[in-house]
């Protein structure tokens, strides 16, 4: 039941890995000063009322393999004004904006940085769970996550290393399905319901055969 605002002020040298404030009261916007936090890998700030844009510039983060922010109070789109040809989240596995209030096409500069997702052999495949560096040591404590799956709420006291799950559903993204989602060949989960989209599904969406899909019916 925390509430009021997420700390403003992140030290530099920040040694977080995991940072988990889901379901709580908390209020936006968020601070920069996480960028600190370098090797983050865990980011849950769901189920909140934080108010504010998306934070573009937490794709600087060069571990980020779980960004949730599902569950606010989120606006506006997600389109990069910026040209730095850099890419945006490329280790990111799981990337839930569902239940905001987000604008505006679908993020296709996010999607074409999302190596982790595309590559066809998977980076630190070797490890069964996040957090768990030592086979040896797999009860030590690994990051938890709560995720819909199938339109079930789940919640998960381990994130299996090869979830790959993009969830932007009950938003107000608008325009059609980039062909780029066909390039995901290791996507999981694809939840595009509940938003403004038009126009037909694209046919490289059939290269996603991991995939569970949740779709919109688009006319």
């Amino acid at each position: 039941m925390f509430y009021g605002t997420i700390p403003p002020t992140f030290a530099k040298g920040c040694q977080l890995s995991n940072f988990n404030l889901n379901g709580n009261l908390l209020e936006g916007p968020l601070t920069p000063s996480i960028l600190n936090c370098n090797g983050l890998e865990v980011l849950d700030l769901g189920n909140n009322k934080i108010n504010d844009t998306f934070p573009h510039w937490l794709g600087n983060l060069p571990y980020l393999q779980v960004l949730v922010l599902k569950l606010n109070h989120m606006h506006g789109s997600l389109r990069v004004n910026s040209s730095k040809s850099s890419p945006f989240f490329s280790k990111i596995q799981i990337f839930d904006l569902s239940s905001n209030y987000f604008t505006g096409p679908l993020p296709v500069r996010y999607i074409n940085s999302f190596k982790a997702i595309i590559n066809l052999e998977k980076i630190g495949s070797t490890l069964l769970y996040m957090g768990v560096y030592d086979r040896i040591a797999s009860g030590f404590y690994t990051y938890s996550i709560g995720i819909v799956m199938k339109g079930q709420d789940m919640e998960f006291v381990k994130i299996f290393t090869m979830w790959m799950i993009i969830d932007l559903s009950n938003n107000q993204f608008e325009g059609g399905i980039p062909k780029v989602i066909g390039k995901l060949n290791l996507l999981k989960g694809l939840n595009l319901s509940h938003n403004n989209l038009n126009g037909g599904i694209p046919t490289s969406t059939g290269n996603l055969t991991n995939s569970e899909q949740r779709l919109p019916h688009l006319e």
